[in-house]
């Protein structure tokens, strides 16, 4: 410390210096007082960092400047004022000083840096005086107890989430001066129920407004020039938007609830009480993300482009009508857990990746003969839907496309699909009957055997409750029974190999018997099934993933050959080798 001490908890600072260096009194856990001396012109970085006794502080009027990370982390600081004469105060000045509830900023002050003022949880109202013509980012965020913000004229421009956070703020007026809302600047305001925004602000930044779940209405005034990405996302309760006329870049023509661009005719942003104007050409990505009073929506024949997430999270949505002029869906409802049936219409050639993921109520829909790919978590998790028929146009389901479909019971693969992700069909536990169509040049379920087989390499790549593996079969893939509820299974020994997580997940399974054709068993092949208590394994078995067995927690009893114990004991973990019973 210096020249610098503390005396009975006050900080001793000589008359006569101009800067307190930085770190002079760093986590000096004892200091509670602190009377800085006419003359000192600027507090350097980091000078009262984790100071977390000191309850007072005097700043005189000399001080112009407050640097970096000055007074982080005093979390006993209640109150401070800065006096006339500071022009700057640093980044991270005050953060996380928990306790400090009043601030009072002089006039002088024009610029406050970023973070200064970040996780001051106990604040609940502040006052930016008219000189600061910037605040930087993240300034006041995570200030979780703020209810009240007065701007003053003067600011031109409110940084990157400058107030996110700060989840009990209801208002907030924006003042002429103010030019620039930046990005994510108000995010997860939470309790932000009403917004003025001036008619001086050019540019309202990406996620500006995102997540303030309690904002009714939004005014876009016709200085507005710019609109961020996602700036509205998640504001689930808003009803009301309207554009000024006379802006050069946004409408909200025909009374219609939303932001346009009017030059390209996309709705960038919509509400609960939208009407989508015929003329819209494109509605652009999470246009209506998060509107969870969003009930039902039609949609002109002039779209013809739906962006990604468009409708993702509306998770009141019932019904929807598409327009025939659509040729493809991507994550536009995933989330929509409310939606039960949906109709594709004729012009759509692919369903897209997430399209239709999450619809928890999805029970129906019908995917016309122009539908000519389902990529990938389309139908994921779509846990209500029990049938669905794949057109004969269709030519490749993507990976997980029906993941988790739980009550799904049936599929046929028609004849025309020749590409097949993997795990398509994964966790599909009521699935009973899987029909490959005749004539399909690469998959087939022969012998009636409920399953997908690749022809060419007589491996089993899906398979079911009902599934019985033909002899031909020589690969079982990876996650082809993953979460069924087969009770038993014959393996043929003509298989060579089973794959990772071939099994897992099979709680209704309790036996298993490995043929002797088995040469490796996979990563988890047969990993938490919970009511499996014997597996019987052949000669010659060369590997044994570690986990192929992993959380069988009843299984007692591996049967293996006569003079085989020493050969598993070289191939099974530690924890299953005393589980080992040499059969007769």
């Amino acid at each position: 410390m210096g020249n610098f001490q503390i005396k009975n908890g006050v900080a001793i600072i000589p008359e006569g210096i101009k800067m307190i260096p930085e770190n002079a009194f760093e986590n000096c856990k004892e200091l509670t007082r602190v009377v800085i001396p006419e003359g000192v012109t600027n507090i350097g970085s980091h000078v009262f960092d984790g100071c977390s006794a000191l309850t007072s502080i005097t700043i005189p009027n000399s001080v112009t400047k407050i640097g970096g990370y000055a007074f982080t982390y005093c979390t006993a600081l209640t109150e401070i004022t800065i006096p006339e004469g500071v022009e700057s105060i640093g980044e991270d000045a005050f953060s996380h000083c928990s306790a400090l509830t009043s601030i009072t900023i002089s006039n002088s002050v024009t610029k406050i840096g970023g973070h200064a003022f970040s996780y001051c949880s106990a604040l609940k109202e502040i006052t930016i005086p008219k000189g600061v013509k910037s605040i930087g980012e993240y300034a006041f965020c995570h200030c979780s107890a703020l209810t009240e913000i007065t701007i003053h004229e003067g600011m031109t421009k409110i940084g990157e989430r400058a107030f996110s956070l700060c989840t009990e703020l209801t208002s907030i007026t924006i003042p002429n001066s103010v030019t620039e809302i930046g990005d994510y600047a108000f995010t997860d305001c939470s309790a932000l129920t009403s917004i003025t925004i001036t008619n001086s602000v050019t540019e309202i930044g990406g996620a500006a407004f995102t997540g303030c779940s309690a904002l009714t209405s939004i005014t876009i005034p016709n200085s507005v020039k710019r609109i961020g990405k996602w700036a509205f996302n998640g504001c689930s309760a808003l009803t009301s938007i309207v554009v000024v006329e006379g802006n050069p870049t946004y409408d909200s023509r025909e009374n219609c609830n939303a932001i346009i661009e009017t030059t390209s005719n996309t709705l960038l942003v919509g509400c609960s009480k939208t009407t989508i104007p015929e003329g819209v050409t494109k509605i652009g990505g999470c246009a209506f993300k998060g509107r969870s009073a969003l009930t039902s929506i039609t949609i002109p024949n002039s779209v013809t482009s739906l962006g990604n997430d468009a409708f993702h999270a509306c998770s009141a949505l019932t019904e929807i009508t598409l327009p025939n002029s659509m040729t493809y869906i991507s994550g536009l409802f995933a989330g929509c857990s409310a939606l039960k049936e949906i109709t594709i219409p004729e012009s759509v050639t692919e369903i897209g990746e997430n399209a239709f993921s999450h619809c928890s109520a999805l029970t129906s829909i019908t995917i016309p003969n122009s539908v000519k790919r389902i990529e990938k978590w389309a139908f994921n998790e779509c846990s209500a839907l029990t049938s669905i028929t794949i057109p004969n146009s269709v030519t490749s389901l993507g990976e997980y496309v029906f993941r988790n479909c739980f009550a799904l019971t049936e599929i046929v693969i028609p004849e025309n699909v020749t590409e097949l992700g993997g795990k398509t069909f994964e966790c599909t536990s009521a699935l009973k009957s899987i029909v490959v169509a005749e004539g399909n040049p690469k998959y087939d379920s022969r012998e009636n055997c409920n399953a997908i087989i690749e022809t060419a390499t007589n491996t089993l790549l899906v398979g079911c409750s009902q599934t019985t593996i033909p002899e031909s079969v020589t690969g079982i893939e990876g996650g082809a029974f993953l979460g069924s509820t087969l009770k038993e299974i014959t393996i043929p020994n003509s298989v060579k190999r089973i794959g990772n997580y071939a099994f897992k997940w099979c709680f209704a399974l309790k036996t298993i018997a490995i043929p002797k054709g088995v040469k490796s068993i996979g990563y988890e092949a047969f990993c938490e099934c919970k009511n499996l208590t014997t597996v019987t394994l052949p000669a010659g078995v060369n590997k044994i993933d570690d986990h192929a067995f992993w959380w069988c927690n009843k299984l007692k009893t591996i049967y293996v050959p006569a003079k085989k114990t020493e050969y598993y004991m070289n191939r099974l973990p530690k924890q299953l080798q005393w589980k080992i019973v040499e059969m007769e």
